[in-house]
């Protein structure tokens, strides 16, 4: 039987490794025949170190057949242990022999750094942790990067980037196997509490923005995440946050890098995003997001994100 293979090595980030192998075991569940089947593969078998701290089992390499591989994956981890991967002759020849009849191969995290120096990448699109984006440049200038996505797919080549967004990436390939029902009860099997598009951006306005300032705004800023066909003006958050005018206006930019009106259309546009790619029809995206008309909704979309809520719906939706 072919398996979903994971690469490991001292010094790896654990929940790039344990992460979606629990999603490929939980739709094993769901089948009657096993199909994914995970495995850890190391350079020899035995316990290795994680960057956490805890220890996983590898099986070894020499003793798993590259051509029984379905797919495989190599996972980010520390500096060390990445520097160290990239020289491992074992383990590079069998993802070399493994990529010419896997179904799919990439990475997983900063893994995209190993994948690169082995030469398995060429001209694809591919993606990374955010951490490890200027690093990656400035090694391999002309590989087509994209730092923001959550995961890129890419003919055989899947790449996610960092830690939790390995577990959105499996997710989208046991949709692709077994369809959307088999992916949603999985996420929900994991208590996820949203799925998220490869084309989402890993890096979290909203996050950044509650720690400004030394969370400053945190709940206000939460409470608007939350609601975001509430009043949003300017004086409404303002008489929330208990602050003149003035001050919060002041306080706020200064907080989080945005005006409050930048803020305010950032957040909306991004849910809206988010809905599109759901499936939801513009007029219900419109009223749920604060826009109240289609196009209110399309114009913010025309200028934050250069097409209309419409054209961006044909082209992502």
């Amino acid at each position: 039987m072919k398996r979903t293979v994971i690469l490991a090595y001292p010094g790896v980030q654990a929940l790039d490794v344990t992460g979606p192998a629990a999603v490929f075991a939980a739709a094993d569940d769901l089948l009657s025949q096993p199909r994914y089947a995970p495995l850890v593969l190391g350079s020899v078998a035995g316990p290795i170190e994680t960057s956490a701290g805890v220890r996983l089992w590898c099986d070894a390499l020499v003793d798993f057949d590259p051509a029984h591989a379905d797919s495989f994956f190599i996972v980010g981890g520390s500096e060390m242990g990445l520097r160290n991967a990239t020289k491992d002759v074992a383990m590079r020849d069998w993802a070399l022999a493994a990529s010419a009849g896997a179904r799919r191969f990439g990475s997983i995290c900063s893994g995209s750094l190993i994948l690169a120096a082995w030469g398995l990448i060429g001209d694809r699109r591919v993606a990374s942790h955010w951490m490890a984006a200027s690093e990656f440049r400035r090694l391999w200038p002309k590989v087509n990067l994209d730092a923001e996505a959550i995961f890129v797919e890419d003919g055989p080549l899947w790449t996610s980037a960092g830690v939790t967004a390995g577990i959105d990436m499996a997710l989208a390939m046991v949709e692709r196997d077994l369809g959307a029902t088999a992916a949603t009860s999985i996420a929900r099997r994991l208590v996820l509490s949203v799925r998220r598009p490869g084309t989402q951006a890993q890096y979290s306005n909203l996050l950044d923005a509650q720690a400004g300032r030394h969370g400053r705004y945190q709940a206000l800023i939460g409470w608007m995440a939350a609601n975001p066909a509430a009043a949003l003006d300017v004086a409404s958050l303002a008489e929330r946050a208990g602050e003149s005018l003035r001050s919060f206006h002041r306080n706020f930019t200064e907080a989080t890098g945005q005006t409050p009106a930048t803020f305010v259309a950032t957040l909306r546009t991004d849910k809206a995003r988010t809905l599109i790619r759901d499936g939801h029809d513009l007029k219900t995206i419109a009223h749920a997001c604060g826009f109240g008309k289609v196009d209110r909704l399309s114009r913010a979309f025309q200028q934050r994100f250069g097409m209309t809520a419409g054209t961006y719906r044909l082209v992502h939706g």
